[in-house]
């Protein structure tokens, strides 16, 4: 293919994989964003809303190496095509049922089909895109998540609140994402040939590898802590109305707000870092600005819907440097480890999700408050830019 071609199916490519992301976002803020409204439907606690999420993200934690491998062994292609489609299953089974089990057993399905997405609709970007524009782009459909978390934040609010029901909402969702796998399936494409399967032997002393790689291990842990930034988002909506006396509407507004910025936030993040020609200065900044916001957005006292938003939306802003591990990695790894390098820091940070998550809620069963719990995700801000003042900026490292 010649360079103006590879660079057309680039942006089509690119354009595609948004929109699958889209989604992804939408039915894994889904669980958070309808908190308020399933406690009161199932009749059940905190902390069982808690296991409801991490039904979502324990799984995707999980899969997260073997999405990688899988992606190395047959390819990113047929990896997003199959594993969208048991997500498309999960979603028509949670849309149908009313009870706390089965509703379980289709967030562990979305969880499991979502959980090969990311990483290797990455691989996809970094094999078409050129070196100036890899982080931009990665920054670009990352930034997309930010418009499926805004359609599961404000939609759900404004459609209960309108017509008392979210069901509909959420299947239009669904018919969409089922849309758009027919289109991947004629307009996905691998540039380099798969390896043609798994080994298992290779395939776990290649994880060790990784994992040892002494390069790698402060990526591993900090990503590890970011897992309270998605924690905090998840629960936010709730936190809101319980500490800060909003309405559903009103939180879902101040909740949406921020996952509007993170739009333009993972696109300003990334282009920064490329300009820059640094990752690790903007990383650290970023970071740094998201644990202040936090801070900032849990004390507060009740005030103006305004006032949360503008605040939200600095932190969200901020937390896209997150884009940023998923081009350093590869700079730091050979091509054929850095998708078990994505691999492990998404596992990382989604386990710490599942982890967190019930253990938020159930803080908040047991003491009767917030504050334990918000300590809880203040700390584990503060040490992701800590503990990547260690590392070397990696800029210019890319694997070919």
């Amino acid at each position: 293919m010649s360079k103006d071609k590879a660079s057309g199916f680039a942006l089509i490519l690119l354009t595609t994989l948004c929109i699958t992301y889209i989604v992804e976002n939408f039915l894994r803020s889904a669980a958070g964003a309808l908190t308020p409204v399933l406690i009161e439907e199932l009749g059940i606690t905190h902390g069982a809303m808690g296991l409801l999420t991490t039904a979502f993200f324990l799984v995707y934690g999980l899969m997260q190496v073997p999405a990688g491998l899988l992606g190395e062994g047959y390819g990113p292609r047929k990896t997003i095509i199959w594993s969208t489609a048991v997500t498309v299953v999960g979603v028509f089974l949670f849309w149908i049922n009313r009870s706390y089990p089965v509703l379980f057993v289709a967030q562990f399905l979305v969880g499991i089909g979502s959980s090969t997405f990311y990483i290797n609709s990455v691989k996809l970007m970094l094999e078409w895109f050129p070196p100036s524009w890899k982080a931009t782009a990665v920054g670009v459909m990352s930034a997309s998540s930010g418009i499926g978390n805004t359609l599961a934040y404000m939609g759900f609010p404004l459609v209960y609140e309108r017509y008392g029901d979210w069901r509909s909402f959420y299947i239009i969702v669904g018919v969409i994402l089922l849309l758009n796998w027919v289109m991947n399936l004629f307009l996905l494409k691998d540039r380099h040939p798969p390896n043609g399967g798994l080994k298992i032997h290779d395939m776990v002393e290649s994880v060790i590898r990784v994992i040892k790689n002494p390069k790698m291990q402060p990526y591993i842990i900090s990503y590890a802590f970011r897992s309270t930034n998605f924690v905090l988002g998840i629960w936010l909506t709730q936190f809101l109305i319980d500490a800060k006396d909003f309405t559903y509407l009103q939180a879902g507004q101040i909740n949406s707000i921020g996952t509007l910025a993170a739009i333009p936030g993972c696109i300003v993040v990334a282009a920064i870092s490329d300009r820059l020609k640094k990752r690790k200065t903007p990383l650290l900044f970023f970071a740094f600005m998201t644990f202040l916001a936090n801070a900032l957005i849990l004390v507060l006292p009740a005030g103006s819907v305004v006032l949360f938003s503008a605040v939200n939306a600095v932190m969200y802003i901020s937390v896209g440097y997150w884009v940023l591990y998923f081009s350093m990695v590869p700079e730091i790894l050979p091509a054929n480890e850095s998708g078990i390098g994505l691999g492990l820091i998404n596992a990382v940070c989604t386990l710490g999700i599942s982890l967190l998550s019930p253990i938020y809620g159930g803080l908040v069963d047991i003491t009767g408050n917030y504050w334990a719990s918000n300590i809880m995700l203040l700390i584990g801000a503060l040490l992701v830019p800590v503990l990547m003042l260690r590392i070397d900026d990696p800029y210019g490292g890319l694997s070919h």
